[in-house]
C-alpha cells in the first residue's frame, strides 16, 4: 500500500447529491440559498402534481421485478390500489444537502482512498 500524506479540506462542506451519482460540495453559504430554492421548487410541484390529480392527469407509480425467460426487467404501473396524495407527498421530497465532517482534496478515487487509509494508520 502506497503511503501518502491526507490533504484535508479546511472549512465546513455539504454534500448535495442526486441520490447514488456524483454531486457537488457546497460551502454553507450556498447551501442555505440551496436549500430556500429547494423549497420553493418542491411547494411549485407539489401544487402541479395535486392540480393534475384533481384533473385525473396524475396516477400513482409502482414498479416491479419481473423474469420473463429468466431475464430479470423490471417493469411501471399505475398502482390503483395506492393513496395518490401520499406518493405525491413522497414524489416531492428531496435530498437536503448534508454536512460532511472529512473532506479530502484529490485528484483521484485511489488517491483520495490511500489518504484514508493514512488517516486511519495515525489515529
Amino acid at each position: 500500500m502506497r503511503k501518502i500524506e491526507a490533504v484535508l479540506h479546511d472549512g465546513d462542506l455539504y454534500k448535495y447529491s442526486a441520490g447514488s451519482f456524483c454531486g457537488v460540495l457546497v460551502t454553507k453559504k450556498v447551501m442555505k440559498k440551496l436549500v430556500k430554492l429547494q423549497h420553493e421548487h418542491l411547494r411549485a410541484v407539489k401544487a402541479l402534481l395535486l392540480d393534475g390529480a384533481d384533473e385525473d392527469d396524475v396516477f400513482p407509480a409502482m414498479w416491479a421485478l419481473h423474469y420473463p425467460e429468466g431475464k430479470q426487467t423490471p417493469i411501471d404501473y399505475i398502482d390503483t390500489s395506492a393513496d395518490l396524495k401520499d406518493h405525491i407527498s413522497r414524489a416531492v421530497h428531496s435530498g437536503q444537502p448534508e454536512r460532511l465532517d472529512t473532506v479530502f482534496v484529490s485528484s483521484s478515487m485511489d488517491e483520495a482512498e490511500a489518504m484514508a487509509d493514512s488517516l486511519l494508520e495515525e489515529a
